[in-house]
């Protein structure tokens, strides 16, 4: 199985606590190719045709990404409209991703029960993941039960140390890295069926 990552994160190397740690994870693993957006982006001009082609090599994509205003990273949202294109992904001809696997690695900074009716956030993750979810079955792609950790964001006096982010982050990399493990054995098993 050949998974590709699309990781973003506006400062991968200086302003994040949680998603580097789960990057650093991430590139240890073999079968594993990662485009963090930012980097390869800086001015949001998306290579369209590349990134077709690297979702065309893939069995499995993996969206990697910190909670932005309860969606995504705009570079993240601009490589959609910008990749995910008529004829490509949808409409006539657009069966390109039909049967490929799209997995959602999110880490949340506030906490779990902030995100349910009458807490801070109001709605669950499950609401605010709708659009991700939709757009997956749109694109004729199976929708994998997201990875997501909250509480990640290190404010200093605040209730989190960096220590507790990094355990944290490293326990949302076991887990997501054990979800991959888990998608490649089935898909080996349904070789042999």
């Amino acid at each position: 199985m050949k998974i590709l990552v699309i990781l973003a994160h506006p400062d991968i190397n200086n302003g994040s606590n949680a998603n580097k740690v789960i990057l650093d994870a991430l590139i240890q693993q073999q079968d594993i190719k990662v485009k963090d957006l930012h980097t390869l982006y800086p001015d949001s001009k998306i290579d369209v045709l590349a990134e077709q082609s690297a979702l065309l090599e893939s069995d499995l994509i993996v969206f990697q990404h910190p909670l932005h205003w309860y969606s995504v990273p705009s570079v993240l949202k601009e490589w959609m409209d910008s990749v995910l294109l008529y004829g490509f992904a949808y409409g006539e001809g657009g069966n390109k991703l039909l049967g490929k696997k799209l997995l959602i690695s999110t880490t949340i900074g506030g906490p779990e029960e902030s995100y349910r009716p009458g807490g801070h956030n109001s709605f669950p993750m499950s609401d605010f993941l709708k659009p991700l979810q939709q757009t997956a079955l749109f694109c004729g792609m199976d929708f994998i039960n997201p990875i997501l950790s909250y509480g990640m964001v290190y404010i200093p006096q605040g209730n989190a140390s960096k220590n507790d982010i990094q355990r944290r982050a490293e326990c949302h990399a076991k887990r997501l890295i054990e979800t991959m493990n888990e998608l490649k054995g089935s898909q080996d098993l349904e070789r042999f069926a």
